[in-house]
């Protein structure tokens, strides 16, 4: 096990890091069975060799199509309260139930899932939006579905929308603004690289959002987040903002575990990993025990083989897995999961849903994963 210890803009601290390369597969490389490795190359780090384990970010390498696990899936219908609880992690990229609210509702039908966390949501969007967009897919009344609508992100918000009971937290329910020092330090660094973008504007605060969840007797906390995109550079201003942004999450999440009982923890949402992984990392802990280091869920298309959740063609940007779903693997199970694209459905169940291959597609570039996890 190797520790990567990292030194500048986040605290001195150690982490471990699985020894395997984290690896991907392009679309476009499906029919020649290609992989490619994301690179791990940081700015500012040691690498030291600790028999110690206290955390692991990083799904581990697969090695090949032949060796690859098929992703499980489920028809059972929504996971019961205590049994265990069904999450769907999508970037929004803005408006998606508003833009096309029919294909929207399909998609999450499809999943099955309790638990709803959509991170990139527009604030011009509404609550009332999202619940029409899903109507007929819980139970008739007034509270068929619970909806918290993120205050932080500027246009980028996290709402998290459930069919069990939530619980609103302080911690997250106004905007998360950015450290002071690091505010100044990133804006001295994003006008020394040019002209600054008016999208990037840390005055809206840190897109991130969470809220505890009722599931039964169980207390599960779950945190959506939609980080910095761009800055392949591991030195550039994005992949230091990435990595603030990670650390006022842990630092937000550490807050509700000292303050409130959770039984679990979740956290999903749009890492943008298109420099190092260093923002999965620090998001993973550590916590406190029964919580300790969070892992990754591990999960493929339905091919059995491919991981990218960005499609990245006609962009400068390759497709990878840029979308993550992290838990605490002390108190859940990943049960079953996959990442949900159309184009990956047999055309009888597109046609029961009523939409295409290429919808999940036309909603957003990112795909949604589904998790399904059991209570230990």
């Amino acid at each position: 096990m190797s520790l990567l210890c990292v030194r500048g803009v986040i605290a001195h601290e150690c982490v471990p890091l699985p020894s395997e390369s984290f690896v991907i597969r392009h679309p476009n490389a499906r029919a020649r069975g290609g992989y490619a490795a994301l690179a791990c190359a940081v700015l500012s780090v040691a690498v030291m060799t600790s028999g110690q384990a206290t955390t692991a970010a990083l799904p581990q390498q697969a090695q090949g199509p032949a060796d690859v696990r098929a992703p499980q899936r489920t028809d059972a219908g929504p996971a019961a309260p205590g049994a265990g609880v069904r999450v769907f992690s999508w970037n929004l990229s803005s408006d998606a139930f508003v833009k096309d609210p029919a294909a929207f509702r399909a998609v999450v039908r499809q999943s099955r899932a309790d638990i709803l966390l959509l991170d990139e949501v527009s604030p011009s969007t509404n609550a009332q939006q999202i619940r029409t967009a899903l109507a007929g897919l819980a139970p008739d009344g007034p509270d068929q579905w619970h909806i918290d609508f993120g205050a932080s992100g500027g246009r980028q918000r996290g709402v998290i929308v459930s069919r069990l009971p939530l619980e609103r937290l302080a911690e997250f329910s106004d905007i998360v603004p950015y450290p002071a020092d690091d505010r100044r330090r990133l804006a001295d660094l994003m006008v020394a690289a040019g002209p600054v973008e008016p999208a990037f504007s840390m005055d809206g605060g840190i897109p991130m959002n969470g809220v505890v969840v009722l599931a039964g007797q169980r207390r599960l906390l779950v945190v959506t987040t939609d980080m910095q995109c761009c800055g392949n550079d591991p030195g550039s201003w994005q992949e230091d903002r990435r990595r603030v942004e990670a650390g006022e999450i842990r630092r937000r999440i550490r807050q509700v575990l000292e303050r409130t009982r959770v039984d679990g923890l979740i956290v999903g949402g749009d890492f943008n990993l298109v420099s190092t992984p260093l923002p999965l990392v620090i998001v993973s802990g550590p916590y406190r025990l029964p919580h300790a280091g969070l892992l990754v869920a591990e999960l493929r298309h339905l091919d059995g083989a491919d991981t990218w959740t960005w499609d990245g063609r006609g962009t400068p940007f390759p497709s990878r897995p840029m979308d993550f779903v992290l838990y605490s693997p002390h108190t859940l199970a990943l049960r079953q999961g996959y990442v949900l694209d159309t184009a990956d459905l047999p055309q009888s169940e597109l046609e029961q849903l009523g939409i295409q291959p290429e919808s999940a597609g036309r909603l957003s570039a990112h795909r949604p994963l589904v998790a399904e996890f059991v209570w230990h």
